[in-house]
């Protein structure tokens, strides 16, 4: 299964590549002990996976380098089980890249003369709780005595399926994680994802906002068994609109489309996928035949009233088509404002 067609996987590792989020997170999850530790500024994403490649339709793996407070290399590595269930021998597998790091770094330098530490975390979003073994000592059979001969190794677990988003503060990380937690839950659409969308607005830019929303949506379209178009739309609704009336969806429409968000339905991606972006292609074509329209009238009319752009942009394209049609013939941009307006009172 290959990232364009495992939804989980993607998102996972556009929203953990962001420093903000992968910042966000270790200042949140690891033990305060440890924290005090490390310099979480000096944190630096690795390029590599150590994750079979046979396995990676269920695990996700991000791999970070940081600093500790006496200058000293130590690595992070976060693995994201994304089955819907809890896998008895998760803990085993990460042991096992754990060892592929360390042997990574004895590659990169042969002069080490102890091992730098790893911190493994591991997040889960499974529907059932995790109830599998988090210590290497849970798997090995026999006596106590014969697991003193064992691997000594453990991990430190953020279990999305009961976890609660009061826990964290708002953040761009709080709605990762909550689209994570809730991909599956039939309330997403209704009641989590305005709330989600209208917090990355809230706490980023608009361009910022509209990369944020744009990896949202793909993930959750594409993911949710549950989430309808009708959901999406009524969902940016609520969210895009500001306090002066404006949105961000015209912008929000042209990125997916100019970005050919479209392309992958031709790569074969999962249905979801197509219902999800099929809305943002059409929102994209009916604004570029907006702006096209909007072009021509400039040229005829002069610059056009910001009020009457904004009313032009937000009609349906068969609509824009019929105004179009009206405005060969119409002698005055009032004749035009006009028609828009009985257009938008149909």
């Amino acid at each position: 299964m290959s990232a364009l067609s495992n939804p989980h996987d993607r998102y996972f590792k556009e929203s953990f590549a962001r420093t903000e989020v992968a910042r966000d997170f270790l200042n949140a999850y690891l033990p305060p002990e440890v924290r005090a530790w490390l310099d979480i500024s000096t944190m630096t994403l690795q390029k590599e996976s150590f994750v079979d490649p046979d396995l990676r339709q269920h695990f996700s793996d991000m791999l970070y380098q940081v600093q500790t407070v006496a200058e000293e290399p130590t690595y992070v590595y976060l693995l994201f089980e994304h089955k819907s269930y809890p896998d008895q021998f998760t803990i085993f597998q990460m042991l096992r890249y754990c060892v592929r790091i360390w042997e990574q770094a004895l590659r990169d330098d042969d002069s080490l003369a102890r091992l730098p530490p790893i911190l493994p975390l591991l997040v889960y979003h499974g529907e059932q709780p995790w109830r599998a073994p988090q210590d290497m000592v849970e798997l090995l059979a026999g006596d106590e005595a014969l697991h003193l001969y064992g691997p000594r190794f453990s991990c430190r677990l953020l279990d999305l399926s009961s976890w609660s988003v009061t826990r964290i503060r708002k953040s761009i990380l709080r709605v990762v994680l909550q689209a994570l937690q809730s991909v599956r839950d039939p309330r997403l659409g209704r009641d989590l994802l305005p709330g989600m969308l209208k917090l990355l607005i809230e706490l980023t830019k608009e361009q910022g906002a509209i990369e944020y929303i744009q990896a949202l949506l793909t993930y959750l379209s594409a993911a949710s068994p549950h989430l309808t178009e009708e959901e999406v739309i009524d969902a940016l609704d609520q969210a895009t609109v500001d306090k002066g009336g404006k949105t961000i969806m015209p912008t929000l429409a042209e990125k997916w489309y100019e970005q050919g968000v479209e392309q992958g339905i031709e790569q074969g991606i999962a249905k979801g996928v197509e219902q999800g972006i099929a809305k943002g292609v059409e929102w994209g074509e009916r604004l570029g035949a907006a702006r096209t329209l909007l072009d021509q009238l400039s040229y005829r009319f002069g610059p056009l009233d910001p009020l009457l752009e904004e009313q032009i942009r937000a009609l349906s394209m068969s609509q824009i088509h019929t105004l179009s049609l009206f405005t060969l013939d119409a002698s005055s941009i009032d004749q035009v404002a006009a028609q828009v307006e009985r257009l938008r009172n149909e």
